[in-house]
């Protein structure tokens, strides 16, 4: 199996990169990504998006979907860019559940990648999972091996494998062992991810260099937000001193 991506080379040889991971059920060619790839390329830089296994065009099944595959699949997609030729750390953008997976990949590989911006990032995923169904619905999802997740965004079963490969991924090691420097944006009428989860990360987090934007009228996907979204990130990252 295989993960697929966009790549948008940089103007030069050698330039930097932003990696673009997008949240459950979404894909490579979502409204943000296509956005953030033409503004990237205006400035120059190279633009990664990637489908993770059992999304977009890229193989594999969502029953089969778990944090330590996703991990995996994006490995695979930074070391394909490393051959590429981009030059330094690539930026890190992940959108939802892209964030968690963002998140642990700098955890896990910490000299990888450059700096990490989350978009309405689900930090406690899959664990949350957990909490939010109950044990009721847990045991069942257990029993029969899928459970159908169904928003406004998204139709989709996924296998209890999820859950089982969660008990690796205690979000409370992110707080205690995130070492990059991340940005958080967040809508306050998002409906899928509390935004007051974003905020206590970044109040517990040891790490300092933490910084959250919030967005009063913005929902979960924040599409309608993408310029104020890459305009925020890129005064940012200028102020990190990562561009």
């Amino acid at each position: 199996e295989s993960v697929v991506v966009d790549w948008h080379a940089p103007c030069a040889a050698g330039g930097r990169a932003a990696v673009f991971v997008p949240g459950l059920g979404s894909h490579r060619r979502g409204e943000k990504a296509t956005y953030f790839a033409q503004r990237f390329a205006a400035e120059g830089w190279g633009f990664l998006a990637v489908d993770l296994r059992g999304h977009g065009e890229a193989d594999g099944s969502l029953r089969d979907l778990t944090m330590t595959r996703m991990l995996a699949d994006l490995r695979a997609a930074l070391a394909w860019l490393a051959q590429q030729g981009a030059g330094a750390r690539p930026v890190l953008i992940g959108s939802s559940m892209g964030g968690a997976v963002i998140a642990w990949q700098h955890l896990e590989h910490p000299r990888e990648s450059g700096p990490l911006v989350m978009i309405a990032p689900s930090l406690q995923f899959p664990g949350r999972l957990a909490w939010q169904l109950g044990p009721a619905a847990l045991e069942d999802w257990k029993r029969t091996g899928l459970r159908r997740f169904e928003s406004e965004w998204i139709d989709l079963e996924i296998g209890f494998g999820l859950m089982e490969d969660a008990l690796n991924y205690d979000p409370q090691k992110l707080l205690l062992g995130l070492q990059a420097p991340t940005l958080i944006l967040h809508g306050m009428k998002d409906s899928a991810v509390d935004w007051r989860t974003s905020l206590g990360f970044v109040e517990d987090c040891r790490f300092p260099q933490l910084d959250l934007l919030l967005l009063k009228d913005g929902d979960h996907r924040l599409t309608e937000h993408k310029a104020y979204l890459f305009d925020s990130l890129w005064a940012w990252l200028g102020r990190q001193g990562a561009r």
